[in-house]
């Protein structure tokens, strides 16, 4: 009780709340690569040489539509993966972000986190069959993590105490704060103002980038996964910051991500690594503490900035091409590769997108025209229904007339 109210008292004085501002939440045919200067393989050299583009053509493919095809086995995995690239060099892309880690766990071998659950208790190597199989089409691999976002307690309950984040759950009263349920999401949180946290986060990726030719590690918008104090006060009360405590929320999620670009640096300066932040730029200081206007400006934090502008031209608070602009803007002193995202998703669910068939198109487009590139959000959208395939069919037109 004492403790907790120490805790109370010290946010009362130092945090500093920041009013909520805006509605939104986030919830070409034959390119030239910068670099290409060996024969593809899924083995990780000393020498390797990642693959990328000046103009990217982007798609996401999420660890929901892995799932789809990763039960039956590494022949049957290779396979249909294959044909969900041969689809996507189809409509001209040049590049995919494919994910590898979603709650601490992998699609990979790994010293660090267990396999993912979606391999149904028979995994294998599905990081190393992608990257084969992506590098045979020149499509550029980037390996997406959520470095942040952790399994459910019945998952953890069940994993090896050989994994650090296992260490953390069992033993809260030794590891105060590391890991966090957040009621709001159904998981627990990896709490980034700890350094052993961050630690293993940047590990995790540098050991991606060791054992294989990834051509760049992306993470998306899920730092910070709630503004309630519950989730780190202890933490900040424990260190004895001088700064307010959302500043020190600000230098956690600052500190992480310069610690996961000098990892990948450190393995191989010619990877990638890249930020999809949300599109709302207010929003990522408003709930996220994601410091994306430092990160924009500033050398190394970010090789690209991805923001996901999932807005319709129309929408009343955060417009697409005017958003895009604000991007453009953020970006034009640093000169950072900035690529837009699109929520090609939405064709399926708000109505600018519904009514509008090519929306999708016009809005990759206009992001070609303004930016480093486009990437759009994500497989099934395009793949899985008439709808959808209409619109890739439009975005075919666009992405293979540059």
């Amino acid at each position: 009780m004492k403790r907790l109210f120490f805790i109370l008292s010290a946010l009362l004085f130092t945090a500093c709340g920041t009013p909520i501002t805006d509605k939104p939440l986030i919830h070409n045919s034959s390119p030239v690569p910068v670099s290409l200067t060996r024969e593809t393989a899924s083995f990780q050299s000393a020498e390797y040489q990642a693959l990328t583009y000046d103009e990217v053509k982007a798609i996401w493919i999420s660890y929901l539509e892995l799932a789809e095809i990763c039960t039956d086995g590494e022949e049957s995995f290779r396979e249909k993966f294959a044909d969900m690239l041969d689809n996507c060099v189809d409509i001209g892309i040049n590049t995919v972000y494919v994910h590898v880690r979603t709650f601490s766990d992998s699609f990979y071998p790994s010293e660090y986190y267990p396999y993912t659950k979606a391999f149904n208790g028979k995994p294998f190597d599905a990081l190393e069959i992608m990257i084969d199989e992506a590098h045979k089409r020149q499509l550029s691999f980037h390996a997406w993590i959520n470095p942040l976002r952790c399994e459910t307690g019945e998952v953890l309950d069940s994993m090896s105490e050989k994994y650090p984040v296992k260490k953390w759950y069992e033993d809260p009263e030794k590891y105060l704060q590391y890991i966090m349920y957040v009621e709001e999401t159904g998981h627990y949180w990896l709490d980034p103002g700890v350094e052993a946290v961050r630690e293993l986060i940047a590990k995790g990726a540098g050991e991606i980038v060791k054992n294989y030719n990834v051509d760049g590690v992306h993470i998306d918008d899920y730092f910070y996964p709630t503004t309630e104090s519950y989730f780190d006060a202890g933490v900040y009360v424990e260190q004895g910051s001088d700064l307010p405590f959302d500043e020190w929320r600000f230098e956690n999620c600052t500190a992480m991500v310069k610690q996961i670009y000098e990892a990948v640096k450190a393995e191989n300066s010619t990877v990638e690594f890249g930020i999809a932040p949300q599109g709302n730029i207010e929003n990522n200081y408003n709930y996220m503490f994601a410091d994306v206007k430092k990160w924009c400006a500033e050398e190394g934090f970010c090789d690209y900035i991805c923001p996901q502008i999932y807005f319709g031209y129309n929408n009343p608070y955060k417009p697409f091409a005017e958003t895009v602009d604000a991007w453009v803007k953020l970006c034009s002193e640093s000169g950072k590769k900035l690529i837009i995202g699109i929520g090609a998703y939405k064709i399926n669910s708000e109505d600018e997108f519904i009514n509008e068939i090519g929306i999708v198109s016009r809005q990759a487009d206009l992001s070609l025209q303004k930016t480093n590139g486009a990437a759009m959000f994500s497989y099934n959208s395009f793949f899985k229904t008439e709808r959808g395939e209409q619109e890739a069919a439009l975005v075919k037109k666009t992405l293979r007339k540059k």
